[in-house]
């Protein structure tokens, strides 16, 4: 047992780094000390350690070591514990995932670095931030998975989720993906206060130009409003149909309270012209809303199967 302590001692540690490097990559963004290391990738300025060290070259460096860093604790982890639960596809996909995801977002990280424009500023940005959300997700899973498995039990109660809930489920972790994606837009875009401090609206206009900066900010703010709404009715669906199932009760009412959070975030970051800890905090809370309903797609199981057994799971593996 001692080995496996370890391994879930690592897990742990590579989950916090795993919301340290989310969150830096945030502060580089809201600094906009992505260049603070010039074009030179690995390296900054051409030097492991540049003799100028401005504070955004600071920003920059620090997140380059810190996601080296835990990208390194991710490798040791995935390799870890397929070699612990070599039979668990769960385990093993979770891993992959998290290993896979993070070398993508570095990889599109180093090219904005190293190719200037405005496609590298916007478009790609937005797609590093999603790719490093999903590796945190698949990360913090794996951690909640080999923390399952000794107990030989998936945390679930006897009641099968229908395959109407599952879809709902799914579908909502997709659509908190693409509404992600417009936050990530709107940050890179430079539109956070492209409405000015107008709520709810954006001044007298409820439908600008998609094209210019307010259109941009208002296409995320609409995308968050309907977020908020599908968490009531997903919460909603979850207490008439399922209270029997504790993990999702827990997990419904996690998403809402977490989504209320998200909107009053979202109304202190415009009304206070897009402050830095705002912002961040604004960042936090989506990643784990979104690692939340991550959690419930896991334990109710893929939509097409009728459920997912924890037959399944294999035995505890013989460690010293």
């Amino acid at each position: 047992m001692k080995q496996l302590r370890l391994l879930l001692a690592l897990a742990v540690v590579t989950s916090v780094g795993a919301y340290i490097m989310l969150l830096m990559g945030a502060i580089v963004s809201k600094t906009e000390s992505g260049k603070g290391c010039g074009n030179s990738w690995p390296f900054c300025h051409g030097q492991l350690i540049p003799e100028s060290m401005p504070i955004s070259t600071l920003i920059e460096l620090s997140h380059r070591v810190v996601s080296g860093i835990d990208g390194l604790l991710i490798l040791i982890l995935t390799v870890w514990s397929w070699i612990m639960f070599k039979d668990n596809l769960r385990v093993k996909t979770l891993g992959f995932m998290s290993l896979f995801f993070v070398v993508l977002q570095g990889g599109l990280g180093a090219l904005t670095v190293v190719f200037e424009g405005e496609f590298a500023k916007k478009f790609a940005l937005a797609l590093h931030f999603g790719f490093s959300l999903i590796s945190f997700a698949s990360v913090i899973l794996l951690t909640v998975t080999l923390f399952q498995l000794p107990k030989q039990s998936s945390v679930k109660d006897d009641q099968p989720i229908s395959k109407g809930m599952k879809i709902a489920t799914w579908g909502l972790a997709a659509w908190t993906y693409v509404i992600v994606y417009t936050g990530a837009l709107v940050r890179h875009a430079d539109a956070t206060m492209g409405c000015g401090y107008s709520f709810p609206g954006c001044g007298t206009t409820l439908l600008p130009d998609l094209t210019s900066l307010a259109g941009i900010h208002m296409l995320h703010r609409y995308g968050a409003y309907s977020m908020w709404l599908f968490s009531l009715l997903f919460l909603i669906g979850i207490l008439k149909a399922f209270r029997d199932r504790q993990d999702f009760v827990r997990g419904g009412w996690m998403a809402f309270i977490l989504i209320t959070l998200q909107a009053l975030t979202g109304i202190i970051t415009i009304k206070t012209g897009g402050q830095l800890v705002a912002a961040l905090v604004h960042t936090t809370i989506i990643s784990v809303y979104f690692s939340v309903i991550s959690y419930l797609c896991m334990q109710g199981g893929w939509p097409w199967k009728r459920s997912l057994k924890d037959a399944e799971l294999p035995a505890n593996p013989m460690v010293n």
